[in-house]
Order: structure tokens, then sequence, then C-alpha cells
């Protein structure tokens, strides 16, 4: 029998130690590696591709937290937390993110019989979001061509890295040239293009000064120290610019969005679920230049915030369910002849 592989990601070695004990006692499952940090969890889950992680609550109230399980979504890979402290029975955490059945987890003091149930359970759960992987863009896009002179631009904060996955997997391999702003912590930016460069088929890349927006490319600023800017240097091209944060975030929707405003009759625009009010200004300028904008609606989003104050200064032309936002995008920069049918067609 194959023993399911797992990683343990907690700073607490004592905790480390007596899972380890346990899980051998199973004699169902082999401990690849122990972490002590996100950073080394990414990398570990990224290098092992392991079946299980059980991750430390205290892990999860880091800003990085979602963009962690979107990977490990993304590699198949299934969470249990690991619940610390004396009482196992009332922690919020546990309700909130506990395995497969929103309340499975582990805790250090569990014998091996309590531990086997839970990641049994976890292990056999159906992985939550379906991807379509690299090189294999969804057949609801019949590709008939796009406009040379169109560019996407898209701005997503809290709860964006789901909905940019979503809206990647549309993408087929000649997309429109597409920059993209999503808030997230810093020093995790390689790994966020990683992981959604598996959920397109079009190039997902990290934006960098001189990088050339072109055809079949996506340009993603997430967790950089500077902002994402246009600039036309013989050629629409990135440029991270130094300097303090705009609307609250570095690097800031506004000024990606702000930065197309010359061209803004070839810009189709999106902007995604999101705290606060970044990308809503920036939006109403390219509205006012001649640009196609789309906000996400409030039941698609996980915080309904910088959508809802793009819509009500008037910045969104359409409001759609995230379903219909790449669809949407892709739509609006197609040849007069292309056409590209509904999600679920």
């Amino acid at each position: 029998m194959t023993k399911a592989r797992v990683v343990i990601a907690t700073p607490s070695m004592i905790e480390q130690s007596r899972l380890e004990k346990t899980l051998e006692q199973t004699g169902q499952f082999d401990v690849v590696a122990q972490t002590s940090d996100l950073s080394a969890t990414y990398s570990k889950v990224e290098e092992l591709l392991p079946d299980i992680v059980i991750i430390a609550e205290g892990f999860a109230r880091q800003d990085e937290y979602q963009c962690m399980v979107s990977l490990f979504q993304a590699v198949e890979t299934r969470t249990v937390p690991l619940i610390g402290g004396n009482s196992i029975d009332l922690s919020p955490f546990a309700r909130t993110h506990g395995g497969a059945h929103g309340g499975d987890f582990v805790h250090s003091r569990m014998n091996a019989d309590e531990v086997l149930r839970v990641l049994s359970s976890a292990a056999s759960a159906p992985l939550p979001v379906a991807f379509v992987r690299k090189g294999h863009p969804p057949a609801t896009i019949s590709n008939g061509g796009f406009r040379h002179d169109k560019v996407i631009l898209i701005g997503a904060s809290t709860g964006g890295i789901d909905a940019l996955t979503t809206i990647l997997q549309h993408f087929p391999l000649d997309c429109p040239p597409t920059a993209i702003v999503q808030h997230t912590g810093q020093n995790f930016s390689e790994t966020l293009a990683r992981l959604l460069d598996r959920r397109c088929a079009a190039e997902v890349v990290l934006a960098e000064t001189g990088l050339e927006m072109k055809s079949g490319r996506i340009c993603l600023a997430g967790g950089i120290d500077g902002h994402l800017r246009l600039e036309h240097r013989g050629a629409l091209r990135c440029a991270v610019n130094q300097g303090p944060a705009t609307s609250g975030h570095l690097p800031s929707i506004d000024e990606l969005f702000g930065s197309a405003v010359p061209i803004g009759n070839s810009v189709v625009a999106a902007l995604l679920t999101g705290m606060g009010r970044d990308g809503a200004t920036g939006l109403l300028r390219l509205r006012h230049a001649g640009a196609t904008t789309f906000g996400q609606d409030e039941a698609s989003s996980v915080v309904y915030g910088m959508p809802r104050v793009a819509k009500e200064i008037g910045a969104v032309q359409r409001q759609l369910h995230l379903l219909e936002i790449g669809p949407a995008l892709l739509q609006a920069c197609a040849q007069p002849q292309a056409q590209f049918g509904k999600v679920g067609a």
C-alpha cells in the first residue's frame, strides 16, 4: 500500500516531533518535510508535491495564506489545519478552515487513530477548485482572432487569486497582451506567477521594466516593491517604478490603470474582488478615455469593496458574475468574426 506523503508546517518543534511520531504509528503516512514558515512551506510543496499539508493555525492569519491555499489546490495537495492550545473544540479557525467537511483538524495531542481518521477524510475529499492544465484552454472559447490594438488590464485584491485563476483559465495561447496587479504579501510574487501559469494556456510572467506587452503574454505584479505602469517605448512595455504606496497599496491598481489612460481606446479593464477602493478611480479615468470596463458583482466577490466603489462612481460599464468576466474580456478584444461562448455552453 502506498503511503500518503505529508508535510508538517508549524514553527513549533515540539508539535513537529509529536505529529511525526503519531503519523509513524499509523503506518499509512510518510512525512516528507517539516517546515517552520510559509515561504519554506511554499517551496517544499512545489518541490515535493505532497498529498497533504498539516498547517499551523497561526499561518492562516498571514496575508499570504490565501495564495498558499490556491497553490495547494493547483498541485492537488489537500490541507488540514493544526490547532494549538488547550482547547480543540472551540477554535474559530477549525470551524472556518477545517478539512473536507469544515470541521476536520489535527491537534498534536490527538492519538494515532484520531489523526488517521482526519487525514483519511482529507485525502479522499474532492478538491474544491477545478482548473484547466496549461496548454488546454476551455472548449467554450472559439478563437477567431483578436484585434492587435487591444490590451487587457485586471486589478484584484482579497479573494483575487481564486478569481484570477477562474478568469485566466479561459485565456488561450494567443490571448491579448494582459497586465495584472494583485495585492498580496511581498516575497510571494514568483510563486503566484507560477500558480497562475499552471492555470492558463498563455504565458504568465512577472512584470519587469522593459518587458514587452505582447500577444500570449500575461504580466503580473503582485508582492513587488514598486508600481506596475505601461509605457510606449517603440512598443507597449512594462515599467516597474519605485515610489510611495498609492491608494494604500504598492503595487497599486490605480497606478496601472492610470498609466494606460493615453491608450484608453485600446484598453479592456476589469476590477475584481477586494477591500477598499484601489483601482476604482483609475477605472473611471479609463472609461472616460474610451476603455471598455467591467466590475465583479457582489454575489461572486469575496469582498465587495473595490468593485462596489467603482460601480458607485460610474467607472463600471458592465457588472458581471466572476464566471462571465473571462469570456467578456476576450469578446471585447475579438475580431468582428470571432465568437466566444458563454461559460458552460
